[in-house]
């Protein structure tokens, strides 16, 4: 499950995922993790949200949901991309060792990034924006 947090002037948050992440280590990806067992969807992306990043998503909507694109080197998943266009919590801050970092980026930043995870996060964000 991930998060692309759509802020007023367009901008989009990301984090650059640690090193050591089996995972897309060192890429630029939305916040979230792995739904927990006995978890739902929305449940996950509300916590995910608050212990990544300090926000609680107050409007979202499920973009896309697609498989790994990688299986062989990150192993089979099913990733869920919410885009959030409303929170409380104020400013993001990066609040555990999931990233190294994390910032606000325009589309366009986004797409000269060379380490960006997947170039779906560009389009998702896209087709939220059309509607």
């Amino acid at each position: 499950m991930s998060a692309l947090f759509l802020a007023v002037d367009g901008r989009v948050l990301l984090g650059l995922r640690a090193p050591w992440k089996r995972a897309w280590p060192d890429h630029w990806d939305a916040v979230g993790g792995r739904v927990e067992p006995g978890e739902g969807l929305e449940q996950a992306l509300l916590r995910e949200c608050r212990e990544e990043v300090g926000l609680t998503p107050l409007r979202y909507r499920l973009m896309l949901s697609a498989p790994e694109y990688f299986p062989e080197r990150h192993g089979a998943a099913l990733h869920h991309i919410y885009v959030v266009s409303d929170w409380e919590g104020g400013e993001p801050a990066n609040l555990c060792d999931e990233h190294v970092r994390i910032g606000w980026f325009t589309l366009d930043e986004m797409a000269r990034l060379p380490n960006l995870t997947v170039q779906d996060l560009i389009a998702v964000v896209q087709a939220y924006r059309a509607g």
